[in-house]
């Protein structure tokens, strides 16, 4: 009767030893459901990324487009003639210099054109009056982008504007595109035909879209798209589009001008690649559950074979013969799984700080691609006006100097603004470099004031012209010679440098403007959003610059 119950009991066991090796893959069943729940949704935040990266790429590809406007406005805006008021002469200018491109441009006061070079030389300008909220808009001493304009019985148009003085009185010259222009923009970049891309105005109506152009075009963003442009200037939304399409949408607002650029990809689509990828996932988490039972069912045996053996045992307990105790391994494949797992977090950390470095780098690459053109821009600006012929005034080997000078002022803020890694300099900093020749005759004094790069440049520049001329004519141009420059805040919202000669030559005022004139007056309308004041007195020169002062802790 011994002897049967204790064959028995081994065979009892075994069963149940393999049941319980068979319900070990129940856990494992449930954790790949969990690593796929964690793919699907690993899977999702990847084209989130992917779509946020398209959004920015395709900001920067408008920005170029912007920019192509912005130089040409920025070549006429320091035209002689436009400052003289030589209409004849300047629409031939501005007619050269959109020869060849898609954009024409305008020159208009607040209730007509004066240039249109969209119709034919000497034909009449259209009546094109701008109500007044929109004249202060496009007047407020910088470049601006409006957004999409509608038109009675034609298609709309955008315009990139800038704010310019002629004889005294403020215009506004402006280059006119067609929404198509930016419509080409986004079939440059590629998406797939079941993806939506669409760029919308600071009014959240549409000026592109990669799908059906001229039926969205003017209509507004869908409600949902609507609130969370409203919340955030950028981010991922699961959205619709205006054709009730599902979408996993990404948007960015651009901080120059305020357009929002959208990109959507169905969510069905969405749903097909990311499971279509667990496809590898799942057939290896099968196989390895199939492996798993075969090695609990193969673990299920010896355990068997050792509970037979406690039975061997106790009957050699009961007889006082020696015990020998089988040894177990589950504790080491817990360490070996415990490993894989810390291993594969050190991997998936070391891809995404790999990933967010390409990031960084392409978009440095981009920023340094913008900042270049527009230094160019500023250079040929510089050479157009520094070396004219040796027939004008100021030309030949005397033009060569000044735009030796004038690049070596603009070279000079430029290293100063890399060493502070383009984050910007102070203002006493920028009067320092600019002055560096004339320092033992120069006191400044003003408190600590951080300026963006633009703002600094601009400033290098207006201080680079006063001095040459101060070396020229003014107090500069002897020993005795002294100049003082101060600057502070006034209300709070602007900042007042004012440049004080004493010691020097008499001094009247000049006959003509000059390029340093215009220049000065350009980075002041243009950049510093600004004005200035000249006081030619016999005892020297003062000059006071009113520009809109940098935000607290810029």
């Amino acid at each position: 009767m011994t002897t049967n119950n204790a064959v028995k009991a081994p065979s009892t066991v075994a069963r149940r030893l393999l049941f319980m090796a068979l319900t070990l893959a129940a856990p494992a069943i449930l954790l790949m459901g969990a690593l796929v729940a964690m793919q699907y949704g690993e899977g999702e935040r990847r084209f989130s990324t992917q779509l946020v990266a398209m959004t920015r790429a395709l900001s920067l590809a408008t920005d170029r487009q912007i920019g192509q406007g912005q130089s040409v406005l920025q070549g006429l805006a320091v035209s002689p003639a436009l400052a003289e008021g030589d209409m004849t002469t300047f629409e031939k200018q501005a007619r050269e210099a959109v020869a060849g491109r898609e954009g024409w441009i305008v020159l208009m006061t607040l209730d007509r054109q004066l240039i249109n070079t969209r119709i034919a030389p000497g034909a009449p300008t259209p009546y094109a009056p701008v109500t007044p909220s929109s004249w202060r808009e496009m007047t407020t001493g910088k470049s601006n982008v409006s957004n999409l304009i509608p038109r009675h019985g034609a298609d709309p148009i955008i315009g990139v504007n800038v704010p310019v003085l002629v004889r005294g009185k403020v215009l506004v010259l402006a280059y006119m595109q067609h929404p198509e222009n930016f419509h080409a923009l986004m079939t440059a970049q590629g998406f797939p035909d079941t993806w939506t891309a669409s760029i919308v105005d600071r009014n959240a109506a549409l000026v592109a879209r990669s799908r059906d152009q001229e039926k969205m075009l003017g209509k507004h963003a869908s409600p949902d798209m609507q609130n969370a442009m409203a919340r955030a200037n950028e981010g991922v939304i699961h959205s619709r589009t205006l054709d009730g399409v599902k979408t996993l949408s990404a948007f960015s607002r651009s901080p120059t001008y305020g357009w929002t650029f959208i990109v959507g990809v169905p969510r069905d689509e969405l749903n097909r690649v990311v499971v279509s990828s667990l496809g590898p996932a799942l057939g290896s988490a099968a196989l390895l559950i199939a492996l798993g039972v075969v090695a609990a069912i193969g673990f299920a045996r010896p355990i068997s074979r050792d509970v037979r053996g406690l039975v061997a045992e106790a009957e050699a307990l009961a007889a006082g013969a020696p015990l020998d105790p089988a040894p177990s391994h589950l504790q080491e494949i817990a360490e070996v799984r415990g490993s894989l797992r810390a291993a594969a977090d050190i991997l998936r950390a070391r891809d995404a700080e790999a990933r967010q470095a390409a990031e960084r780098q392409q978009l440095m690459i981009n920023e340094l691609n913008h900042r270049v053109k527009n230094t160019l821009v500023v250079v040929q600006s510089l050479a157009r006006h520094s070396l004219r012929p040796v027939s004008d005034k100021g030309g030949g080997e005397n033009g060569l100097a000044q735009f030796n000078d004038r690049i070596h002022a603009l070279a000079s803020a430029h290293d100063l603004l890399t060493r502070r890694s383009w984050e910007g300099a102070d203002l006493g900093e920028i009067l320092a470099e600019a002055l560096e020749p004339y320092i033992s005759q120069v006191t400044l004094e003003g408190p600590p004031l951080p300026l963006p790069p633009n703002a600094a440049v601009a400033l290098a520049m207006i201080f680079h012209e006063l001095a040459t001329n101060a070396s020229k004519y003014g107090a500069l141009s002897t020993q005795a010679g002294r100049v003082a420059v101060t600057w502070s805040h006034e209300a709070r919202t602007r900042l007042v440098l004012t440049w004080r000669e004493s010691g020097g030559p008499p001094v009247a005022p000049p006959r003509r403007s000059g390029f340093g004139s215009r220049l000065i007056a350009a980075s002041l309308k243009g950049e510093l959003a600004g004005s200035s004041r000249f006081d030619y007195a016999p005892g020297g020169l003062t000059c006071v610059l009113t520009i809109l002062a940098p935000p607290r802790g810029a």
